[in-house]
């Protein structure tokens, strides 16, 4: 990742930038929305638990510590995506995320709660890093 971080350094206008965006590593959340509240259903597991977000944390911090860019902003963000049932949402995840994994207990926790105040929306919860960082020449 260091090498491909310092060929875009490279390939960048002196005034150009890169926009690092990706999920910080931490465990994405299945959460059902219930009246006025809100319940967590569990979370979501990968098969190499995370570990590309902090390989490339580690990439970023390298080529800053080696003075190839510099991180000029930093910030995180929620990213959710809300589907109408468990069912559909888990269906868009076999489909598109590859590496994601819903264990037995979260299908039957949200299948429990599916019974328990009928079928409703879900939302998948992430916290996303977005970092701007600059060249150095």
């Amino acid at each position: 990742m260091v090498h491909a971080l310092q060929e875009i350094r490279d390939l960048l206008k002196p005034d150009g930038f890169l926009i690092d965006i990706r999920p910080n590593g931490e465990l994405v959340e299945f959460i059902r929305p219930l009246g006025s509240g809100e319940m967590l259903i569990g979370h979501l597991q990968e098969t190499d638990d995370y570990i590309e977000y902090r390989q490339a944390e580690a990439a970023v911090q390298e080529v800053v510590a080696d003075g190839i860019f510099r991180i000029k902003k930093a910030d995180e963000f929620i990213f959710q995506i809300h589907a109408d049932s468990f069912a559909e949402l888990k269906s868009f995840l076999d489909k598109s995320w590859s590496d994601s994994l819903i264990t037995e207990e979260v299908i039957a926790e949200a299948r429990r709660l599916d019974d328990a105040h009928d079928v409703g929306k879900v939302i998948l919860r992430e916290q996303v890093y977005i970092k701007l960082l600059l060249p150095v020449f």
